[in-house]
């Protein structure tokens, strides 16, 4: 836990709003792949995880194994629900400093 001061009304706010997120992660439906890769994101935020997960499972897209292209892709592409939009905004925020690693320098 972090020394940061917080006052009770924050506080009761954050929990709320993590009682929310985790009720909205467990009664996700994952009937497609999609929706399998957005709850699995959720859960554990490591597209690593995911892939070994999937790879456990025997999980294929069309007989293919998953690759982090694909499983990027999908929680990038446009939030089809409101987990898979919290967790694409999660994830753009996670790999923003990572991009800024990777600009050219001298223009």
């Amino acid at each position: 836990m972090s020394n940061k001061l917080i006052t009770i009304d924050k506080a009761k706010k954050e929990v709320e709003r993590l009682k929310k997120y985790i009720e909205l992660v467990e009664n996700y439906e994952t009937y497609t792949l999609e929706k399998w890769i957005i709850k699995r994101y959720a859960i554990s935020n490591s597209i690593r995880k995911i892939l070994e997960e999937s790879a456990d499972e025997g999980i294929t897209n069309n007989g293919v194994p998953l690759d982090r292209g694909y499983i990027s892709s999908v929680i990038n592409g446009k939030a089809t629900d409101e987990l898979h939009r919290i967790v694409r905004l999660g994830y753009r925020h996670r790999i923003k400093p990572n991009k800024r690693n990777y600009k050219t320098f001298g223009r």
